[in-house]
């Protein structure tokens, strides 16, 4: 009981972090841009290329956010040890790895343009680090999940 209210709490959590994120993209962030490029004309030329990155950063967190929807949807019907769970579990990989390769691009490009301050550029390279980690850890609890699988099923050929 405790364990379904659990996934129930937290499928209506991550669904309203993925309405927050797409208000962020859609309403927030490009408003922010215009006010930031109107205070600041000299760097206004950075406003979509930077926009793009933050929607880009956006669009990993909400593609992490589905899988784990998905994931909980496979966990609350019981089939968690199912070959059809690791698709999911490559999505959040490659969301982790992709979100690593836009705060790479984000410090690559503010590098060759307008440095920001190094408070920001020390959030993108931890950003790097952490994507690459979690991406890393995310493989290792993938190849968990696909010998337990295994494991499973010779448990049912065996019974």
């Amino acid at each position: 009981m405790l364990s379904r209210l659990s996934v129930d709490v937290l499928r209506i959590l991550l669904s309203l972090s993925l309405l927050a994120t797409a208000a962020l993209q859609v309403l927030v962030l490009p408003w922010l841009s215009g006010e930031m490029a109107a205070s600041l004309p000299d760097e206004a030329h950075m406003r979509w290329p930077i926009l793009g990155l933050a929607i880009a950063g956006l669009l990993c967190v909400q593609v992490a956010i589905a899988c784990t929807l998905r994931l909980l949807g496979v966990t609350r019907r019981g089939e968690v040890f199912s070959p059809s769970s690791l698709r999911w579990v490559d999505g959040i990989i490659g969301a982790f790895l992709a979100a690593s390769g836009v705060c790479a691009g984000t410090l690559i490009y503010q590098s060759f343009t307008v440095g920001g301050p190094p408070a920001w550029s020390l959030m993108l390279i931890l950003g790097v680090v952490t994507g690459v980690g979690m991406g890393l850890l995310m493989g290792v609890m993938r190849s968990l999940l696909v010998q337990a699988t295994s494991l499973r099923q010779e448990m049912e050929a065996v019974i």
